[in-house]
């Protein structure tokens, strides 16, 4: 049962965390990738709140929050849509999500986490589901003209940066929950998106008891084996599951 600590935490200490993130992103160079009409980092901005009211406070903090998981997502990352935030910046998105936590009163970091997780995985998968749609059919353009592909892929990296920071024990009881989040990651016709989801399947793989994981094994097997002949890239990934 969720506490909802989370959403307890004050508008004033959103704000400050906010502001402090935007002061740093503003001045981060940033090239929109060749053939792509989404800027990223424009994206991440508009997740940081301007003011008291803007929004619902929830939805404040659930924005900020995944504005911070994704530009923590960057620290030790390759991928081409995060390789331009600084690491000076994905540590500092990582301490506010530090001092969220204690704002809270959670017990511990991972305890925030998870509440959040609750709240919006969810979202997130929808978020990629939305073009999940291969690039060959001609139902592509309709769906990216709704939905450009860099959300999907700014999800992908939210997702798996939450899912590594909750660690067994705590893991296995979220399965439910983070398994149909990495099976849509997977199931997505971009491989950074397949990334994702293979690395957060690789970290509930190593997280969870086999009895946790057992409901969800044949499916986990059947799209690792989907993607074996994805791209050179996941073969790695693939092989580690």
């Amino acid at each position: 049962m969720l506490s909802h600590k989370l959403y307890s935490v004050s508008c004033s200490v959103i704000l400050r965390l906010a502001e402090e993130i935007r002061e740093t992103l503003v001045r981060v160079p940033y090239r929109l990738p060749e053939g792509s009409s989404v800027s990223i980092k424009s994206l991440l901005e508009s997740l940081l709140p301007l003011h008291v009211g803007a929004k619902p406070i929830n939805r404040e903090i659930k924005d900020f929050c995944l504005c911070c998981a994704a530009l923590a997502s960057a620290e030790r990352s390759e991928s081409p849509s995060v390789y331009w935030i600084p690491k000076a910046l994905s540590l500092l998105a990582r301490s506010a999500m530090r001092e969220i936590s204690a704002a809270g009163s959670f017990i511990a970091e991972h305890e925030m986490i998870a509440e959040l997780m609750y709240e919006v995985l969810p979202e997130l998968k929808e978020v990629v589901k939305e073009t999940c749609v291969d690039p060959d059919n001609e139902e592509f353009l309709a769906a990216s003209a709704r939905a450009p592909v860099a959300n999907a892929i700014v999800a992908a990296h939210q997702f798996r940066w939450l899912v590594a920071q909750v660690t067994y024990p705590h893991l296995g009881i979220m399965c439910s929950l983070v398994v149909p989040c990495a099976l849509t990651a997977l199931d997505h016709w971009s491989p950074e998106v397949k990334e994702q989801g293979m690395l957060a399947i690789i970290h509930l793989g190593n997280n969870v008891t086999a009895a946790e994981l057992g409901w969800y094994e044949e499916a986990i097997l059947d799209v690792c084996c989907h993607n074996i002949a994805a791209t050179d890239e996941l073969w790695s990934r693939v092989v580690e599951v």
